[in-house]
């Protein structure tokens, strides 16, 4: 645990000063020259105007991008949001996007980060994409008795007994075991089987658990496959990964890691004339950046994931469309689970009537979405067990062509064909 009971127990208490000092502290999001209201008296029959949310993500350091493009699908919705009016059993309360820059591996940054989100009022959180950092997060949140939703995916994340943590994408351990089955049943939907699959990635948690999965299930469905390959994130040299690689003349070779990570693998394995299929595990893989550094040896890469742009979901098209207009590139995974974050907050305000902290919570557990852009995840319905993760929650296969991501496994969501070279 990134965060000490005693830390987390002073961030609490940090926050609920700041929610009994308003006289004396000037929050952010004031409208007319009036304070906007902070969690300890939003339960008290009303809410401001304006409800604020917080987004605690890494806004700088070499994981910046996810954060910066979670917080710009969260902004797309809750636009919307606004623009419609509101939300109608808050007296048409706006909202309010806040960030909180959580650094990309940080934890006091972190801390210090979401303390302050919350005692400047955000009456729920959204972040913190990463999952060591979201330990850190979750853990200040549990604390202050504030909501987090998360796009993280680490299985250890919903272990931990917490009653203010909820998780709309699938598991890790989900994820992984998705990778064999969709890429089988994809494969053998155009004529290909794989006999033995290579796996690498970085030595965390939540890579080690996928690719792990991942190769444990490949095994079960009749392919071979060496102990997978892991490594300390931020390589220079790949030399040594890609020569393990090769000698396991593997016909899939599944891969995890930061994108700077995995472009230097990858173009080390084609620079070595290994043309071998390639499937990654979210992050680095479906992120637009990733398509910048790798040119069109980008074209044919695989992904498994939670989330992509060309869902046949409500809501879907019509957030990605105004995300490309605005950013000039496609809708990427984080920001759609950011954006679909930001509807589940709203859904269970509308649900509580509330926003105060711990009933927008109880009306998450509660809460069971199947229409709208709120359960526009894949599985299409959303719910939370106990553990605070999403039971429906579906995994899906996406494959880079012309320089975006399209999804391609399961078949209710495909929009386009595999292709696969051996």
């Amino acid at each position: 645990m990134s965060v000490s009971l005693l830390t987390t127990r002073a961030v609490r208490a940090t926050a609920l000063a700041a929610a009994a000092s308003l006289a004396a502290l000037a929050l952010a999001g004031c409208s007319g020259g009036v304070a906007t209201q902070n969690n300890a008296s939003a339960g008290s029959g009303s809410c401001p105007s304006e409800v604020q949310i917080g987004a605690p993500l890494p806004l700088s350091g070499p994981l910046a991008d996810f954060g910066n493009n979670s917080l710009n699908g969260m902004k797309i919705a809750a636009d919307d949001i606004n623009k419609a009016g509101g939300m109608k059993s808050l007296g048409g309360a706006k909202l309010k996007i806040v960030a909180g820059d959580t650094s990309s591996a940080d934890a006091g940054t972190a801390t210090s980060a979401t303390s302050k989100l919350i005692g400047d009022g955000a009456v729920g959180l959204i972040g913190a994409w990463l999952s060591n950092m979201t330990t850190t997060v979750s853990t200040v949140a549990e604390q202050s008795e504030v909501p987090i939703l998360t796009q993280s995916w680490a299985d250890a994340l919903s272990q931990r007994g917490y009653k203010y943590y909820f998780q709309a994408p699938p598991k890790s351990s989900v994820i992984g075991k998705a990778a064999t089955d969709y890429m089988v049943a994809a494969a053998k939907s155009v004529g290909v089987t794989f006999t033995k699959v290579a796996g690498v990635g970085p030595n965390d948690v939540a890579n080690t658990t996928q690719i792990n999965a991942a190769v444990t299930a490949f095994k079960a469905a009749g392919a071979a496959a060496d102990a997978p390959t892991f490594y300390q994130a931020g390589i220079t040299d790949a030399t040594p990964i890609i020569t393990r690689i090769a000698a396991q003349k593997a016909d899939l070779i599944l891969i995890s890691g930061s994108p700077a990570d995995a472009s230097l693998i990858v173009k080390g394995l084609r620079a070595a004339g290994i043309t071998t299929p390639i499937m990654g595990f979210g992050g680095a893989f479906v992120v637009p950046s990733f398509a910048k550094v790798m040119g069109s040896q980008v074209d044919g890469l695989l992904a498994v994931g939670a989330w992509n742009w060309d869902l046949p979901l409500d809501g879907v098209d019509k957030a990605a469309s105004e995300y490309e207009k605005a950013h000039g590139e496609f809708m990427p995974m984080e920001a759609g689970e950011s954006w679909n974050d930001v509807y589940l907050l709203v859904a269970a305000m509308e649900k509580a009537k509330s926003c105060e902290p711990t009933k927008i919570a109880a009306a998450l557990h509660d809460l069971t979405v199947t229409s709208g852009p709120a359960a526009a995840m894949p599985g299409g319905k959303i719910s939370f067990s106990e553990d605070g993760t999403n039971p429906d929650a579906t995994p899906i296969l996406t494959q880079w062509k012309d320089g975006k991501t399209v999804t391609v496994w399961p078949k209710e969501y495909a929009t386009a064909t595999i292709e696969l070279t051996k």
